[in-house]
């Protein structure tokens, strides 16, 4: 496999595509033989072979990635966006935010129906009394009760120059969780589970309570997820949702950056994870960092693993290997160390946000728009799979009509509305079969991940969703080979977003 020679991103993209298409069209000649003479272990050893074929050529483009951006001159602040103030906090937020999350915000900003929507709701939900709700619900926690948690804040509030004091509430609960509730001007509310405050080092509750105040800093709270779905139901097309959700992903990562940017180590903030992941806290295993990062984060063999369950793979935030790996790009840049002058800064700016990028689109709505050997293929069972989903109740109405043309490029609905009313409901089923049958071979675990992932929160788009279309998505899931606890999560986190 020959080694990438382009000398730009844009000409770096194209090679890497054009390999991964040979790499592909090479992997379907074999199936096709295996498929001829019934040989089971070819197709399987093809497939093998082009997983392990495409890890390869991700790590060269990584690479090659980090060699460009190294000869060019990096590109500086001042030529990103400015869109964060100072009003809470002197740390230069335009700087630290994640690309990803930035550009969401500027584009949510420029939509005239998320704003809208977002008007009614702060219309209609007048300002919610976060004090009053933490004081009724929960323990608040004086510098007498929890010195150490207070020490944590002042050097969080220090760190990242807060212009407000913190203010810490305690409920019973031995799940380990943290969560912030909206400031008020002069004035931040985190809230912590009792498993954690007891069972997490200061090293690593420094690095939740950074985390959090992050979500504060980034002002995450102007765009409430769940009642913008809520309140745009009749409006809002299933894109918005997609968009909505991967934001709402993409904002973690501000998140871990502010909370690394408090702790300043990155093996507490890998413990951290390592306790989220598995509950572990004791002595009873020896944690070691690269050792679970190489656990964590082998995502080309863990996603691809068709056996392995796939039910906690999504949720409202990225799952732990993607936030892992995209903190320890951050921890070796230019970019950190511009904040924290103990770090050299191994990789520019440009080169951490593009692999993050990269890394992040894994749990992207996929881009059904984009030309592709199976495009057709994803974009029609994607279309059958959604009106298979509206036609759950008998009836498909205009709205449902139009919330599919917003998933599928403007070709292919015309064509697959030109032939949906000539088939009957067992005619589109035994499409999707057909369907699913030629693409469960060629498409990667993660990207049948996305084609349900998607269709789930279509499904949940109008603010609510049926047994009946629960039932549909249960069926494309098993044709997929996906475990059906998947939905069961999907659905949940989708109904569950703060």
């Amino acid at each position: 496999m020959s080694t990438y020679t382009s000398q730009t991103l844009s000409d770096l993209e194209k090679e890497h595509q054009a390999a991964i298409n040979s790499a592909q069209e090479k992997m379907l000649a074999e199936l096709n033989d295996a498929q001829a003479s019934c040989n089971l272990e070819k197709i399987q050893e093809a497939s093998v072979v082009f997983q392990n074929i495409t890890t390869e050529l991700a790590k060269q483009y990584t690479n090659k990635i980090e060699e460009i951006n190294a000869l060019n001159h990096k590109a500086t602040v001042a030529d990103e966006p400015q869109i964060y103030t100072t009003k809470r906090a002197d740390v230069d937020l335009n700087l630290l935010v994640y690309d990803g999350d930035r550009d969401y915000v500027i584009a949510f900003q420029q939509d005239e129906l998320i704003q809208s929507t977002l008007e009614k709701v702060n219309k209609n939900s007048g300002k919610f009394k976060s004090r009053k709700h933490l004081l009724k619900s929960s323990l608040r926690l004086t510098k007498t009760l929890a010195p150490m948690l207070h020490e944590i804040g002042e050097h969080c509030k220090n760190t990242l120059k807060l212009k407000a004091d913190i203010e810490f509430f305690v409920y019973q609960s031995d799940m380990f969780n943290a969560s912030c509730y909206p400031p008020d001007e002069n004035k931040l509310y985190i809230i912590l589970s009792s498993g954690i405050l007891e069972r997490f080092s200061k090293e690593e509750l420094t690095f939740v309570v950074g985390h959090e105040i992050g979500h504060v800093l980034f002002e995450h709270f102007d765009y409430p997820v769940r009642q913008i779905l809520d309140a745009g139901e009749n409006e809002l097309a299933p894109i918005h949702a997609m968009k909505l959700y991967a934001w709402n992903r993409n904002a973690e990562i501000s998140a871990d950056r502010a909370g690394l940017l408090c702790c300043q180590n990155f093996e507490a903030v890998g413990r951290t994870f390592f306790k989220l992941s598995s509950g572990v806290t004791t002595d009873s295993l020896d944690f070691q960092l690269n050792s679970y990062i190489e656990q964590f984060v082998d995502l080309e063999e863990v996603l691809n693993d068709a056996n392995h369950d796939p039910s906690d793979w999504y949720s409202s935030h990225p799952f732990s290997p993607l936030r892992i790996k995209a903190l320890e790009l951050f921890n070796k840049s230019e970019t950190y160390a511009a904040f924290n002058d103990t770090i050299t800064g191994e990789i520019t700016e440009e080169a951490m946000e593009v692999e993050i990028k990269r890394i992040m689109s894994l749990m992207e709505p996929e881009n059904l728009e984009e030309e592709g050997e199976h495009s057709e293929k994803i974009q029609r069972l994607m279309f059958l799979g959604g009106y298979l989903i509206s036609n759950a109740d008998g009836v498909v109405d205009d709205s449902e009509i139009q919330a599919l043309s917003s998933i599928v490029a403007p070709k292919i609905f015309a064509n697959c509305m030109m032939t949906i009313k000539g088939l009957t409901e067992d005619e589109m089923i035994s499409e999707v079969q057909e369907l699913t049958h030629d693409l469960h071979i060629v498409l990667s675990v993660m990207q049948k991940l996305n084609i349900l992932r998607d269709l789930s929160i279509i499904s949940y788009a109008d603010g609510h969703i049926d047994d009946s279309e629960v039932n549909v998505l249960y069926n494309l899931a098993r044709l997929l080979y996906i475990n059906t606890d998947f939905i069961d999560r999907v659905i949940s986190d989708a109904q569950g977003i703060e």
